[in-house]
């Protein structure tokens, strides 16, 4: 079964780790990213934080991380060890990518229920309100007005490349400061 499970996805396997508890695919993955566990912890290893101390930890607290992950499995790995050896602050490191997937997973599972969509459109306007103006305007062009990247761009004397571009890091930074939000 091991030798089947390497064939999938590390999207597949989280999914049969969420559907089914999965232990076996949450080990291949173990197994995928052990060595980028250890790869960025060498360098920061110390003399009361040492190998043999931090990476039976270390992987203990991957494992518990890959039965709730989100996105990317490397930023997870770098978000931990940044935690586990850094200043040990309670609010767990979020990369902009694994926010937005994040908050992609909440919109998904809100669906019909009128109760999760009023909690997430509170949250939503708090988050717009922390964007700066030329960001709330984009936004508002681009989904509200559902004004075309060519049309944006042409407003602004800019390429449309750099509208979409702009609009991915308005996403991220919306997606991010939902997140703060949650740890409020």
């Amino acid at each position: 079964m091991h030798l089947l499970l390497n064939n999938l996805t590390d999207k597949e396997l989280l999914l049969r780790i969420k559907k089914f508890q999965d232990r076996e695919a949450a080990g291949v993955l173990l197994d995928r990213y052990s060595h980028l566990l250890v790869a960025v912890s060498l360098p920061r290893f110390t003399s009361e934080k040492t190998a043999e101390v931090a990476l039976p930890e270390l992987t203990r607290q991957l494992y518990t991380r890959i039965q709730s992950a989100f996105g990317k499995l490397n930023e997870s790995v770098y978000a931990l060890v940044q935690s586990y050896f850094g200043k040990g602050s309670s609010v767990p490191v979020f990369y902009p990518n694994q926010a937005l997937y994040r908050l992609e997973t909440r919109i998904e599972h809100a669906g019909n229920n009128p109760i999760a969509k009023e909690a997430l459109m509170t949250h939503l306007e708090k988050a717009l309100t922390k964007l700066n103006a030329e960001d709330l305007q984009l936004i508002t062009q681009f989904y509200l007005e559902q004004q075309s990247f060519s049309d944006i761009a042409k407003k602004q004397n800019i390429s449309k490349d750099k509208v979409r571009h702009t609009l991915k890091g308005v996403k991220k930074k919306l997606a991010t400061h939902l997140m703060d939000q949650a740890y409020e």
